[in-house]
């Protein structure tokens, strides 16, 4: 079979011309260019992956600091009575833990929050110890389920205004033991 450079394919002519010199220059010179910027770039260049790494944290711990936890040393609540915390608990007591204790805390799957009697104890640092760690299967009381740990869903301070919220709602809520 012999080979014919002008070839037809579905009414598409080829013609097997050669690349034009100037193309094949320019190809050329960018093999060349890249080569030499990868060996400057890995051996001469100051960039380290690592230490950009560090910038771009640094620079997005600068532009978005931590929030600094809430804390109570003595297990009460220090957001209890706070209106702005009693606002903003209301709203995560309606968009987290209604699904499981009512919209307004008369309970479904969970516990009911509004009445004088607590299942896992009354004080805040109880309270607290519960929304935090959450209740297992095997120690959730009176049939009821689990209860999911908020620890990281939520963080202190989304949890002590929940409790708040819950506190402006039901006086047997205990600040202490």
């Amino acid at each position: 079979m012999t080979h014919n450079p002008n070839q037809e394919f579905d009414g598409i002519r080829q013609a097997d011309n050669p690349l034009p010199n100037w193309w094949k220059w320019i190809f050329v010179a960018c093999v060349v260019a890249a080569l030499v910027y990868s060996i400057y770039f890995h051996k001469y260049s100051s960039w380290e992956q690592d230490v950009a790494y560090e910038n771009e944290v640094k620079e997005h711990e600068e532009k978005f600091p931590k929030a600094i936890a809430v804390t109570s040393d003595d297990g009460s609540n220090p957001l209890r009575g706070n209106t702005n915390a009693i606002a903003e608990g209301e709203k995560t007591f309606k968009t987290i833990c209604a699904a499981c204790h009512g919209p307004t805390g008369q309970g479904l799957v969970g516990p009911n929050l509004v009445d004088s009697e607590w299942i896992h104890g009354s004080s805040d640092s109880e309270v607290y110890a519960t929304i935090m760690k959450g209740i297992a299967f095997d120690k959730a009381k009176l049939g009821r389920g689990p209860m999911p740990p908020h620890e990281n869903s939520l963080g202190s301070e989304k949890v002590y205004q929940v409790m708040a919220w819950l506190a402006s709602q039901n006086k047997s809520l205990k600040a202490s033991r």
